[in-house]
């Protein structure tokens, strides 16, 4: 099920979709003609959150490496900014990268050509104890995190957010679809496993694909997805809790182990996460190939208009407008 922050999350988003079809124009974004095409884009906006406008590894820091600045910042939950971009109240928005929204609502993935954003490539982290105990359960996973690529990813979060569908569903008939899972699954005489996740979305979907993948090898599995907030998980994990549950490289790295410099580099990152947490009893798993970081956002139609695929393409059109 659900949690209440993402059902508040979407509702804002509805209705922030059907104040548009009175308002248009609202924030000093642009105006669009009576067939949907760019126009002219007088005012370059960001819809951000508040913790991006604020975090020295955020906008503040983001404006230095890309030698620009936006006219305005605008403050909203960043589960807002999607809608707020698709209708034409800012221009630029804040995003995450596998958001299924993005190719719904026909907005692009601005390429970050200066590696500025931290990676955030997910794996499953499990207690050592229990790898030991099930030593297959490394080789039970590792083909989910093998064939979980951007595209995949993006798809699964759209059939949630987009499509309304729950995500036990959408994982079912994924790993039945990739012939990860059988229909029926065999006794649960194989011990009991905890799978955790945190509340979001992704999260939801990856304990969720967890789950039926075990259970389909014959785990007895007790479900603790939907934990509220990435600490929250953590500790869980270490406090042995629950078992295992998927974790980004890059939390690990910047919010657990408390580094201020990010990693740009996948395997970099996932070799010194792995290594670090080594200590700890826990074990990190093979990594997926999608990459959950954050992102900027623009209409595809403003992108192609100005030729703007990268954000040193973004900066240069902002400081030409100046």
């Amino acid at each position: 099920m659900l949690n209440n922050k993402f059902i508040k999350i979407f509702t804002i988003t509805v209705l922030l979709s059907i104040m548009s079809v009175f308002v248009m124009g609202c924030g000093g974004g642009q105006t669009i003609d009576q067939k949907g095409d760019a126009q002219a884009i007088d005012k370059w906006v960001l819809a951000t959150n508040h913790e991006f406008s604020v975090r020295p590894d955020g906008y503040p820091e983001l404006k230095k490496v890309y030698d620009f600045k936006f006219d305005d910042v605008q403050v909203m939950d960043l589960g807002v900014t999607y809608g707020a971009l698709q209708n034409d109240k800012v221009p630029v928005a804040l995003g995450f990268a596998t958001d299924g929204r993005i190719a719904a609502f026909g907005l692009v993935n601005l390429k970050d050509d200066k590696s500025f954003f931290p990676v955030y490539n997910p794996a499953p982290v499990i207690r050592q104890e229990v790898l030991e105990s099930h030593p297959e359960l490394k080789e039970i996973l590792a083909p989910i995190s093998k064939k979980l690529d951007t595209a995949t990813m993006t798809d699964l979060n759209k059939q949630v957010d987009v499509d309304d569908k729950k995500p036990e569903a959408v994982a079912r008939e994924w790993l039945l679809k990739e012939g990860l899972i059988e229909e029926k699954n065999p006794p649960a005489d194989k011990g009991t496993i905890r799978v955790g996740s945190k509340e979001f979305t992704e999260q939801l979907l990856l304990g969720a694909i967890t789950i039926k993948v075990l259970e389909n090898e014959g785990f007895k599995v007790e479900d603790h997805t939907g934990l509220n907030g990435s600490l929250v998980v953590r500790t869980a994990l270490e406090e042995n809790e629950i078992d295992l549950y998927w974790e980004y490289t890059g939390t690990a790295w910047l919010t657990y182990m408390g580094n201020e410099e990010a990693i740009t580099d996948p395997e970099e990152c996932y070799q010194k996460v792995k290594q670090a947490d080594a200590k700890k009893g826990l074990v990190w798993l093979d990594y997926a190939p999608f990459d959950n970081t954050y992102t900027l956002m623009m209409r595809k139609t403003d992108a192609e208009a100005y030729n703007i695929e990268t954000l040193s393409d973004l900066a240069e059109v902002i400081k030409a407008n100046k």
